[in-house]
């Protein structure tokens, strides 16, 4: 072979890679286009999950904080609310066992 002819085959076989590269290069940025709005998708996703942890949580603070004040209620004057009862005795008990592992403690020491 020619050295001419390794020149050529060289033109060609480059030319070749070039334009395999630039399809490679335009295939990859609407690859990467895609994946960036899937990760902007997914983002806000959790954002908007987190959102709504953020609420639940306060939700059930306050659901914690009305409990407080209708026990605090309760323990002033007897509400008279049949529903509740139940939670008064279990109140009640889990008071009076409190109290009770306490003394045992103190009789302990």
């Amino acid at each position: 072979m020619k050295k001419n002819d390794y020149h050529k085959n060289f033109d060609r076989i480059l030319a070749q890679t070039k334009d395999g590269l630039k399809k490679f290069g335009k295939e990859l940025n609407v690859l990467a286009k895609k994946s960036e709005k899937e990760i902007v998708k997914a983002s806000k996703a959790g954002k908007i999950q987190l959102d709504i942890m953020g609420l639940t949580v306060q939700k059930e603070k306050l659901y914690y904080d009305i409990g407080k004040k209708v026990a605090s209620l309760n323990a002033k004057k007897n509400l008279g609310i049949p529903d509740l009862e139940p939670y008064w005795k279990k109140l009640s008990d889990l008071e009076e066992s409190s109290q009770n592992k306490q003394k045992a403690l103190k009789g302990s020491r």
